[in-house]
């Protein structure tokens, strides 16, 4: 891999930590039930984890109850000992406003807004001050080389380009724990390889990074490793 994009950092100590204990998704089949995901009990070290398994084997079912975006069967994800779930719907986004960032295989860039206003939408959102926000959004957007670009809209940038205004609309709040779905699924060889040094970097920060894929090589780069296969979750060592 090429030298990183971002200066490199001193490994710090993570803020937050997320954990998972006896989690599970069962869904309604007939006059039976699919098992999506079986218990599963681990606590994501700081640094990058990588999620690898077939399709449908339950990974995508794994990254949306560690968000909240699903509600487990049974278990429970704290992050930083708040358990995610036995908050309201709206007290679950709150706490994914303050706590996470999201980079996903298409980069979901608001359309009409530019690159900057997507980076400062977030903060938006949690009532920060335009100012800051600004500053913030820009400082990101420096940060992974897209400064001139900043009132480009998305349809104006490359899908290198838009990925890269994902990761710092994603970093922009400081979150403690950044999910990854497929981030380079759609980018060439090159722009992929900016994408991961990009997130490489709140790895070395003390964030916890999950990364979800399905490439090896992709994989390989994480510090932690899992596997899914038929909704059963391994860990597969570490580096």
């Amino acid at each position: 891999m090429t030298a990183s994009v971002l200066p490199p950092t001193s490994l710090v100590t993570p803020k937050i930590q997320l954990q998972t204990e006896n989690l599970s998704r069962t869904y309604p089949s007939g006059d039976g039930q699919i098992t999506a995901l079986r218990p599963f009990s681990h606590t994501f070290a700081a640094g990058m984890t990588s999620v690898v398994g077939p399709s449908g084997s339950g990974k995508s079912t794994l990254l949306n109850l560690l968000a909240g975006f699903d509600t487990p069967s049974g278990g429970t994800v704290r992050v930083g000992g708040t358990d995610i779930h036995s908050l309201s719907e709206a007290g679950r986004a709150d706490f994914r406003l303050g706590n996470y960032g999201f980079v996903f295989q298409s980069h979901n860039l608001v359309a009409i807004l530019s690159a900057q206003e997507n980076v400062e939408f977030p903060l938006m959102l949690a009532g920060v001050p335009p100012k800051e926000r600004r500053e913030r959004a820009r400082a990101l957007l420096a940060q992974v080389g897209l400064e001139q670009r900043a009132h480009h809209l998305p349809s104006h940038l490359s899908g290198g380009e838009a990925q890269r205004v994902a990761i710092a609309r994603a970093l922009v709040s400081d979150p403690a724990v950044l999910l990854a779905d497929e981030p380079t699924g759609n980018l060439d060889t090159r722009s992929g390889e900016v994408i991961l040094e990009l997130l490489t970097r709140p790895a070395l920060e003390g964030k916890t990074v999950v990364l979800i894929t399905h490439d090896p090589d992709v994989a390989a780069l994480a510090d932690y490793h899992l596997r899914v296969r038929d909704g059963e979750v391994s860990v597969e060592g570490s580096q």
